[in-house]
């Protein structure tokens, strides 16, 4: 009997602790705050692009845009070397001939006497 007498006091402290809650509310003009951010359209193109341009999909689209780009030019980039290359050694070849000619230039003109 002592625990059937424990237990039953034990329910009737847990049911007086819950006895003086009170309902929770919300700060004055919450509601208002969260219907006139609902509300809110978007005022201008840049506030539509930023909300366009957040989306993931595209975040990742323009991501793989801008890897491609960077590939794209370091292959380029790579072969052109190699063309280059080949130009400087047709231009070795062409300069050996008895066709070359030289040019003089004039670096310092302003420090030469008359």
């Amino acid at each position: 009997m002592t625990n059937d007498e424990n237990i039953d006091r034990q329910i009737e402290e847990a049911l007086n602790s819950i006895s003086e809650i009170k309902r929770a509310s919300p700060k004055p003009y919450l509601f208002t705050r969260i219907n006139t951010r609902l509300n809110i359209q978007v005022k201008n193109f840049w506030e539509g692009v930023a909300v366009f341009i957040s989306r993931p999909a595209v975040l990742i689209l323009g991501l793989c845009l801008i890897l491609t780009a960077n590939i794209s030019v370091l292959l380029l980039n790579k072969s052109s070397s190699i063309n280059s290359a080949t130009e400087r050694s047709i231009n070795s070849v062409s300069d050996e001939d008895e066709y070359s000619t030289s040019f003089a230039t004039i670096d310092n003109f302003e420090n030469s006497e008359p």
